[in-house]
């Protein structure tokens, strides 16, 4: 009996210490507090920068064949040319003294080659030519002895019909010669070789015989709809190829004029942008690929703040500035730059004034040693790299 009545006694004790605690009736062992994150206004450049990726490629590339000009590859009038058949005959290589991965420099001979149909049509120009002078002599003398108008009308139409002949006989020796001319082939400018399609004791292809890459090199990426209105040529950029551990100083050369694609399934547009590299690296390759950021605006030296210090709207802006008492204090601010992670201040804050960013809540323990407070890691540091955020608490 004294068992069941002590069980019951317990129950009831258990019981009610329950009902008190559900009630609020003992003190609670935590409670919530508010921080507030700051940072300290300094100078610093502040910088709008879009960031976009692509790939390393030569400027430009030449094709280069026998007999004809260098033509940049790709181009019509490098699927048009020809260099192994046609009036001209056909090019047979006698030297060739670049393999592909060769740098060159301009100017450089990279293989010759002889024809011997086209020095055959020389000589055979240079005696039509000689056989238009004397009929245009014959022409013009017989024009000058012509005494009726009938006579002279009909001389000087077979005059006129011997020095149009004349001059066309004359052409077509110039250009057999200048075609001879060309049977070196010359690197139109420095770059590296990346095809050679010719050995010595064959004849030459009716497509290029060797290809030159150009030694400057740019980037083009695809930047977003949103980005593009604030993009305009000749703008900085610096660009970043990780293969190399390099980051190369560009410039905007080009933009394209309409939309380049849309990526994914969302349906984002976006144009290509090209950035010309300055002074590239002598390890840099086309093909590799580069980080581009492009900084569409900037301030030197000025007075920054926080983006997410910043209050209200466009010419009303403020940002709250601790107070010696540890309270934060409004301030009408003037801006200027502003970017998603800095803002110029042109006026209402000094360099070292301490700005709130934000606020977060935590919870402070009562009963510790110290007497409460919330411990919160790195002090009060500048937003530019020293420390972290400082965190002033108010108890509720």
């Amino acid at each position: 009996m004294k068992i069941k009545l002590l069980a019951i006694v317990l129950l009831l004790v258990v019981g009610g210490a329950a009902v008190v605690v559900a009630l609020g009736g003992l003190p609670r062992s935590a409670a919530a507090a508010t921080t507030f994150l700051t940072a300290t206004a300094a100078v610093t450049d502040v910088r709008d920068d879009v960031a976009a990726t692509g790939s390393v490629a030569s400027s430009t590339a030449w094709d280069l064949a026998f007999g004809a000009d260098p033509v940049v590859s790709g181009s019509s009038d490098s699927s048009s040319s020809s260099n192994g058949s046609g009036d001209t005959g056909t090019w047979t290589v006698t030297d060739v003294d670049v393999k592909v991965g060769d740098t060159v420099t301009k100017g450089q001979v990279l293989a010759t080659a002889s024809n011997p149909t086209l020095a055959a049509s020389i000589v055979a120009a240079k005696n039509s030519w000689t056989i238009a002078a004397l009929q245009e002599d014959q022409a013009h003398d017989a024009y000058d002895n012509a005494t009726t108008d009938d006579a002279l009308r009909t001389a000087r139409t077979s005059w006129l019909n011997a020095k149009n002949q004349l001059a066309s006989a004359h052409q077509t020796l110039v250009d057999l010669k200048a075609t001879a001319a060309k049977r070196r082939l010359v690197a139109p400018a420095g770059g590296v070789v990346t095809a050679v399609s010719i050995a010595a004791g064959a004849d030459a292809p009716s497509g290029a015989a060797v290809t030159i890459a150009s030694a400057e090199y740019e980037v083009t990426a695809d930047v977003v709809e949103s980005d593009i209105a604030s993009m305009k040529l000749q703008q900085p950029a610096t660009v970043r190829v990780a293969a190399i551990g390099e980051t190369i100083d560009g410039t905007v050369t080009a933009i394209a004029p309409t939309a380049e694609s849309s990526s994914g399934d969302n349906g984002v547009v976006s144009y290509a942008v090209t950035v010309s590299l300055s002074k590239p690296p002598a390890a840099l390759r086309a093909g590799m690929t580069a980080d581009i950021t492009i900084t569409t605006a900037s301030a030197t030296n000025v007075l920054a703040v926080p983006a997410a210090a910043i209050r209200g709207i466009q010419g009303n802006y403020s940002v709250l500035v601790m107070t010696p008492a540890g309270t934060p204090e409004a301030h009408a601010v003037t801006v200027g730059l502003m970017t998603s992670s800095l803002v110029e201040i042109q006026s209402g804050l000094n360099a070292g004034d301490v700005v709130v960013t934000g606020t977060s809540s935590s919870q402070r323990t009562t009963n510790n040693a110290n007497g409460g407070g919330f411990a919160v890691p790195g002090g009060g540091g500048r937003f530019n790299g020293g420390g972290g955020p400082t965190v002033i608490e108010t108890k509720p």
